[in-house]
């Protein structure tokens, strides 16, 4: 009978044991979830080794927790709640982009608008499911764990473990960098290694790329006395009257080079455009950036990814052309002035986006500045809200599209947001070649140029939808650029045929603000001809710089 008891005894404390060893794999597992997600499609031993890294990493840190605490349920609810702020911002992240987190990412979460958030929300609302899950089986399991009480007498048994933990993680990584082409490249490999397999991974990146952001706004806060005592210098103004009377510059929002008919793409999504006379399409122009947090600042100032401090201490292109006597005049359909906050630039803004709009708003009052009738020459910047807009159902072609219903975003579902994607270039082509044709109705030298901040990707690789990768692909960075000029405009400057002996030669933003200047007659103190696609003198690269992260990437010109 004794032994009997003693039996069940033990069968009791061996199910409780295992019923422990079970919850505490389960309360890691829940909180590794975006390591598991952006690892799985990876060979069974690289997954197997990552996951146990990650669980060992985990054990570390709670077992030191634990050993400071000496209780369970406090150990787990400090460190589970780090891990859960990063996990619930990590695996929507990943199952959009298939990263982490970037800065990039940080800067456009940090500037979303209302509208945008709603707009988010309703696409991807599937992948919010996964996070929600997640804190609800945290929660769980706190409960579970409550009722655990501390009873390890031998501290030196969690010491033990957590040196095992520690070491364990430690040699993996130390595997995966050895293994790697880094492992020959001269750097730092405890640092790299340290930065790359901890600090930039779940559950620290989220922290460290916050950091990063806070530090960058510190940095570039430094030269706003800088930017507000700036003055471009204009030099030898030409004759006001030599100068044309309208210039336009629109600003698309991610929108990519490929998707335009008038590029060559198999569907006729910009009928509009491919019919307007005196239009210049560039096919080899690409953006600064894979965000337009990354982009915007770049595309507007002279700021360039090598020397992004630019777009902090000098003002942008609206204050160049009030420099030389235009009127300056804003349309936004999109709130971007937050990146550098320019707002109070422009001698009259028109913030749309303040209210419930698509880019047909614009027209309207696109129209009524038009029709003006003073002796003002004008610059008008036009930004919209492009890929971000909703479609009206007169644009709805191309089917099945999300129109009416919402689909989950995923490969199974690419050609409905290709056709979704088409009908939006369908809506931008209309409205553009509507803002071409009221400014050719005016009879006046004019000039327009339409470029965007980024392009997207739309499933070209399975696991990529959207922007913002930490790896910028060419969907991404390759866009539209296409300048149109009047007649009047033409026929009193010869710098319209420099364009066309340019269009196929690569671009990049870079030169928006020098072409800009160049077309307008504008020179200033830092004015370099050799940037302006309107220039004899263009000098075209032999790579291309995007920035992302707070830094650059170089990429070589494509020779076909």
């Amino acid at each position: 009978m004794i032994n009997y008891i003693q039996e069940t005894r033990t069968m009791e404390l061996n199910k409780n044991l295992i019923s422990k060893i079970l919850i505490i794999i389960f309360s890691i597992l829940i909180l590794i979830i975006p390591d598991i997600i952006i690892n799985f499609k990876k060979d069974i031993l690289t997954f197997f080794l990552i996951l146990i890294s990650k669980i060992s990493l985990f054990l570390f840190l709670d077992l030191i927790l634990l050993r400071l605490t000496k209780s369970y349920f406090t150990s787990y609810l400090i460190l589970g709640s780090i891990y859960l702020i990063s996990s619930i911002i990590e695996t929507v992240n990943i199952c959009l982009l298939n990263n982490y987190v970037t800065l990039d990412n940080i800067k456009a979460l940090f500037y979303t608008s209302k509208s945008e958030i709603i707009e988010f929300y309703h696409q991807f609302y599937l992948y919010f499911l996964i996070p929600i899950s997640i804190i609800i089986l945290f929660f769980l399991i706190l409960k579970k764990i409550r009722l655990y009480s501390y009873n390890i007498k031998n501290n030196r048994l969690i010491v033990l473990f957590s040196i095992i933990s520690l070491l364990l993680t430690i040699s993996i990584s130390t595997f995966f960098i050895s293994s790697s082409s880094q492992f020959y490249s001269g750097k730092n490999l405890i640092k790299y290694t340290f930065k790359q397999y901890y600090v930039k991974q779940h559950p620290f990146n989220v922290f460290y790329r916050t950091y990063e952001f806070v530090l960058s706004r510190s940095r570039f806060n430094k030269y706003k006395t800088l930017k507000e005592n700036f003055k471009f210098n204009i030099l030898d103004k030409i004759d006001y009257l030599k100068k044309p009377d309208i210039v336009i510059l629109i600003i698309g929002e991610r929108i990519r080079y490929s998707n335009w008919s008038i590029n060559g793409y198999n569907r006729k999504t910009s009928p509009n455009l491919d019919t307007i006379e005196n239009l210049i399409s560039f096919n080899k122009h690409y953006s600064n950036g894979n965000s337009t947090a990354g982009s915007i600042p770049l595309l507007i100032t002279q700021a360039t990814p090598q020397n992004p401090e630019f777009a902090y201490s000098q003002k942008t292109i609206v204050s160049l052309f009030k420099e030389a006597d235009y009127k300056t005049i804003w349309i936004s359909n999109q709130n971007i002035f937050d990146y550098i906050e320019n707002k109070n630039e422009p001698d009259n803004v028109f913030e749309l986006y303040k209210r419930k709009h698509t880019d047909l708003d614009i027209l309207p009052v696109f129209d009524s500045i038009i029709k003006v009738k003073d002796n003002n020459k004008k610059f008008i910047v036009i930004n919209m809200v492009g890929g971000h807009g909703s479609i009206p159902k007169l644009f709805n072609k191309f089917q099945p599209s999300s129109f009416l219903k919402n689909y989950p975003v995923n490969f199974k579902n690419k050609f409905i947001f290709i056709n979704d994607y088409d009908n939006m270039i369908l809506l931008q082509d209309f409205v553009l070649s509507k803002i071409i044709r009221l400014t050719k109705r005016k009879n006046l030298s004019s000039i327009i140029l339409f470029t965007p901040d980024h392009g997207c990707n739309l499933f070209e690789n399975e696991n990529l939808f959207g922007y913002g990768s930490a790896n910028p692909t060419e969907k991404e960075t390759h866009i539209p650029l296409f300048i149109w000029g009047s007649n009047k405009f033409i026929k009193n400057n010869y710098k319209y045929s420099n364009l066309i002996r340019h269009k196929n030669l690569m671009t990049t933003n870079d030169n928006i603000f020098y072409t800009l200047a160049d077309l307008a007659n504008i020179r200033y103190a830092s004015f370099l001809k050799n940037k302006s696609i309107a220039d004899s003198s263009y000098n075209e690269p032999n790579s291309r710089f995007v920035y992302i992260n707070g830094t650059f990437r170089k990429y070589k010109k494509l020779t076909h």
